[in-house]
């Protein structure tokens, strides 16, 4: 089978570690595009063949199409990719993300002109998301959606909560598989702590190390996470912490700079790292110095989290994981994690102090997670599931 992966400006080593694995019973190629701010870091990671097209964003330039993102979503050509139509011309599958990019649009075209199988791997577990009167709906991705959603030969959703967005949009039940994301088994695992990148942030093996790592934005609960830890430092039962309780926060984001000025407000910044972005290829390394993983996501009226690869992650690191009730958390973590409610700092605060003052809680922990990842996020297995579904469609 020959089978073109399209990801416009969005292909990363995460998602296509999902695809590797079939390097040698299939011929892949993954089609991307560069445009305004979102370059793609990984690609040179990645090691599926890759092909670069250029996308109408990306012909004019970063001032210009910062301006035009909003019309280009108005008339359905956010994330066009020139040319792709001819190239899906001598490929079996086609298989885009999501179904209200033009590039998925643009997979739909060329079946309907060569008989080209069309996959769609969906994420958004909003329903009717990007479609008017949604608020942040495009009025020509109505029409974009709808042909997707009728002509895809199949969609493969991330979580139930992704299919059930699906179902609500009327796309039949029987063309919906659930494949969940996998995580690189090996290369997150658990491990010693790294002494390198300890002693790059001025850090010990004996503290107690809180990790966070994601976007530094309100609907990541990062603000929830600041007053929690806040409330940390004030908990006598914790005396005997307090002076090795750290936070490491790996990313950026735009309440960056808010963010620390709060710390600084709070009296607590002597106890928290800003480690800033890193390189995906890097990225557990941070995970294997960190006692306690956080992420505590809120939904907001345009997002709730939709998987959250960093949890994927850090159970294969064999993390402790405390976060929250938003979106398709619960069914990503299931048992491995203590999950409270989301937009509540109390209510993270207690989560956190439940792990960090139980040892025997955090083995468990631990453990569950490592079992959880072994189990539902190995890469190779969700690669031959992904395979099968090829195959399946190929016959009909």
């Amino acid at each position: 089978m020959k089978i073109a992966i399209i990801r416009g400006p969005y292909l990363n080593k995460f998602d296509m570690q999902n695809f590797e694995p079939m390097l040698d019973s299939c011929d892949l190629t993954a089609f991307y595009c560069e445009e305004m701010w979102r370059t793609s870091e990984s690609v040179k990671n990645i090691k599926i063949p890759k092909k670069k097209l250029r996308s109408l964003e990306g012909v004019m330039g970063l001032q210009v199409s910062k301006v035009l993102r909003y019309p280009f979503g108005l008339i359905g050509y956010r994330h066009h990719m020139i040319g792709l139509e001819n190239e899906l011309k001598s490929y079996d599958i086609a298989h885009p993300g999501e179904t209200y990019h033009a590039n998925s649009y643009q997979c739909i075209k060329a079946k309907r002109r060569c008989g080209t199988k069309v996959v769609v791997t969906c994420w958004e577990n909003i329903p009717f998301f990007n479609e008017t009167p949604n608020l942040r709906g495009y009025v020509k991705s109505n029409y974009i959606k709808k042909a997707v959603r009728e002509e895809a030969d199949l969609f493969i959703a991330i979580t139930e909560r992704a299919k059930e967005a699906l179902i609500y949009e009327g796309v039949p039940e029987e063309k919906i598989t659930v494949i969940p994301a996998g995580v690189d088994l090996e290369r997150f695992k658990p491990r010693p702590k790294d002494n390198e990148i300890l002693e790059s942030f001025g850090l010990y093996k004996g503290d107690f190390i809180i990790l966070f790592v994601g976007v530094i934005s309100v609907y990541k609960g990062i603000y929830e996470l600041i007053y929690a830890a806040k409330r940390l430092f004030l908990d006598k039962d914790l005396d005997s912490v307090k002076e090795r309780l750290k936070f490491v926060i790996v990313g950026n984001g735009e309440e960056e700079q808010r963010i620390k000025k709060l710390v600084k407000k709070l009296g607590i910044f002597e106890h928290f790292v800003f480690a800033g972005h890193q390189p995906y290829m890097q990225i557990h390394r941070f995970y294997s110095i960190a006692d306690v993983f956080t992420l505590p996501s809120k939904p907001i009226k345009t997002w709730q989290e939709q998987f959250g690869m960093v949890f994927a992650e850090a159970m294969a690191s064999g993390l402790p994981i405390v976060s929250t009730l938003c979106g398709s958390i619960p069914e990503v973590l299931g048992d491995a994690a203590v999950l409270v409610q989301p937009a509540d700092a109390y209510s993270l605060y207690q989560g956190l102090k439940k792990v960090i003052i139980n040892d025997e809680l955090r083995g468990e922990l631990r453990l569950r997670a490592r079992k959880r990842a072994e189990e539902n996020f190995n890469p190779e297995k969700i690669a031959m599931r992904i395979k099968e579904e090829y195959e399946k469609i190929m016959k009909t």
